[in-house]
C-alpha cells in the first residue's frame, strides 16, 4: 500500500527542516534516504541511457577559455540536466522546494539551480577544490545527489570533506543520500572509485550583483 499523499509531504517536509537545521548547526549536512528508490531508479536508468548513445561530455577544469580536460584532476563524464524528462523534474521540484526553504529560513537569496548528471568510470576520482571561484561566489549551496546501488567501502569514490587537511566527513555514495554544504566553506574531493560511479551534482547560485 502506497503511502498517502499526505503522509508523503509530511515526511518530504521533514527531510528539508533537517537539511536546514544541519546547514545552521554546521554549514554541511549528510541525509540518508532523502530521494525515493523509484525516483533514483528512473535518474540513474536515464543517466546510464544517455551514456550508451554517447551524450555524456568529458568534464573539464579551469575557467572560461581556459576550460581543459585532465584526467588526472578530474575524470567524470557530464550532462546537464534540463528537467525535461519526467525524473528530472521530479528531482528539480524537490530542489526547488529545498531552495524554498533555505531562502524562508536562512535569508541566502538563492536564486536557481544548476545541475549535472556526474558518471565516474573506475579508476578516476576528482581532486580535492572548492566550488566557490575566486572572485566569483555566486554559488551558495552545493548539493549531490548519489545514485548508486550496494555500494560498499571497498568501491571507494567517497565524497571526503576537508576542514584544513583534515577529513571532516568521509561520505559513501550511497542511493538515495543527498549532501549539500557552503560551497565556498568547504573544500572536497571525490575518492578514486573502482566500480561506474553515478551522480548528480549541482549548485544553488545567487543573481550577480
Amino acid at each position: 500500500m502506497s503511502p498517502s499523499p499526505d503522509a508523503t509531504a509530511t515526511k518530504q517536509s521533514a527531510r528539508l527542516s533537517t537539511v536546514i537545521d544541519q546547514l545552521v548547526q554546521q554549514q554541511w549536512c549528510v541525509l540518508t534516504d532523502f530521494f525515493s528508490p523509484e525516483l533514483c531508479r528512473q535518474l540513474y536508468d536515464e543517466l546510464q541511457a544517455h551514456a550508451a548513445q554517447s551524450q555524456l561530455r568529458p568534464a573539464r577544469v579551469g575557467k572560461d577559455e581556459q576550460l581543459t580536460r585532465r584526467t588526472d584532476i578530474r575524470g567524470d563524464d557530464i550532462l546537464w540536466l534540463d528537467g525535461s524528462s519526467a525524473a528530472q523534474a521530479q528531482f528539480l521540484d524537490v530542489m526547488e522546494q529545498l531552495k524554498q526553504q533555505i531562502n524562508r529560513e536562512l535569508y541566502m537569496g538563492l536564486d536557481e539551480l544548476e545541475a549535472h548528471y556526474a558518471l565516474y568510470p573506475p579508476g578516476m576520482g576528482y581532486q580535492k577544490h572548492l566550488d566557490s571561484f575566486q572572485n566569483n561566489n555566486l554559488r551558495r549551496i552545493t548539493i549531490v545527489a548519489y545514485l548508486n546501488e550496494a555500494w560498499v567501502e571497498a568501491d571507494g569514490g567517497q565524497l571526503n570533506i576537508y576542514d584544513g587537511d583534515t577529513v571532516m566527513a568521509s561520505i559513501l555514495p550511497k542511493v538515495g543520500t543527498l549532501v549539500c554544504f557552503v560551497s565556498e566553506r568547504w573544500p572536497h574531493e571525490v575518492a578514486v572509485t573502482h566500480r561506474w560511479r553515478s551522480s548528480i551534482a549541482g549548485w544553488f547560485r545567487c543573481r550577480p550583483t
